[in-house]
């Protein structure tokens, strides 16, 4: 996802816009279709049935969530980071509280090492036990943590700087702006055929983010690893509201083309009572172009005796 794909994508949903302003097939049979399609995909596992009430029902109900890891990525404050030997190390800029260190010892392994790394007021990282006991200085313990640490903040700096140089589209650090993007896109097609499909505006407007809201709740009531977004929400309302923006233009801008060709002057034909007009030339009131049909149903409809009166009586040799 880039923004040449996302100027493509647009692009087609433009032309489809205008093909059904045009010529307006069976649209709601389409839309039906497409709401069916995207319930499957986005709302049931297909490739995973056995994950039905396989986790918990837990819904993001912050949308702010889901748009937090977009931009240039941040190092953690707090990480920790699990050793070969099964120590864990718990890592923050500042002296950790008694409080702090019993939740992290609570959470891990009762049989794991837990040690603690901060900045001391010095700069320097300080490494302690989860009662506050200083690591022997210069010891393995405290050279292999250090180092650890170390490799970790430099890894994390590293993808920084890459994501800073290829920018928000990368793979590095751009997946979370191309998924909002791509559900933003999604969501165009829905808008612009619900467009076409209701003659309501409330319909209209309203068909996108109500398959959305079916969408999201049918993810919770299956409790398939997908969980519930209102970030999902707010995005696919957004795409369905664009594609009914975009129909919109489009019947404004067949509307004005239709309008003009109605308004187009005919061209006139020569008068049979001008002295310079050409042998053979049609008079001025026949419509252009002649109608062949009309032309003969005029003689079509004659009466054979008022033909042989303008002929004096002459019979035909036929």
């Amino acid at each position: 996802m880039n923004p040449l794909t996302i100027t493509l994508a647009l692009a087609l949903a433009l032309v489809a816009a205008l093909f059904l302003a045009r010529r307006r097939p069976a649209v709601r049979a389409v839309t039906l279709c497409l709401a069916t399609l995207y319930l499957l995909i986005l709302a049931a596992p297909l490739g995973g049935l056995g994950t039905i009430g396989g986790s918990d029902r837990h819904v993001i109900w912050d949308p702010w969530v889901s748009f937090q890891d977009i931009g240039v990525p941040e190092g953690p404050e707090n990480f920790g980071v699990t050793l070969d030997d099964g120590r864990v190390i718990h890592y923050s800029p500042t002296e950790p509280t008694a409080i702090e260190r019993a939740e992290k010892a609570e959470v891990e392994d009762p049989d794991s090492e837990v040690l603690h790394v901060y900045e001391d007021p010095h700069g320097s990282l300080a490494v302690t036990d989860t009662q506050g006991t200083p690591v022997a200085p210069g010891s393995e313990a405290e050279r292999t943590v250090v180092r650890t640490i170390g490799q970790e903040q430099a890894s994390m700096d590293a993808q920084v700087a890459r994501y800073e140089e290829e920018g928000p589209w990368s793979v590095t650090g751009g997946l979370a702006l191309q998924e909002r993007v791509m559900n933003t896109l999604l969501f165009v097609p829905i808008g612009v055929a619900a467009f076409f499909a209701f003659s309501s505006w409330s319909a209209r407007l309203l068909f996108g983010p109500a398959l959305s809201l079916t969408i999201e709740s049918t993810q919770w009531a299956l409790a398939s690893d997908r969980s519930p977004d209102t970030g999902d929400l707010l995005v696919n309302g957004v795409g369905s509201l664009l594609g009914s923006l975009m129909a919109l233009t489009a019947v404004g801008v067949v509307g004005v083309f239709d309008r003009r060709a109605r308004t187009r002057p005919r061209v006139p034909l020569r008068d049979t009572s001008s002295p310079d007009r050409a042998p053979g030339s049609l008079p001025r009131t026949v419509p252009f172009p002649l109608s062949l049909a009309r032309f003969r149903s005029r003689f079509e409809h004659t009466d054979s005796s008022t033909w042989d009166d303008k002929n004096d009586g002459i019979d035909s040799p036929l």
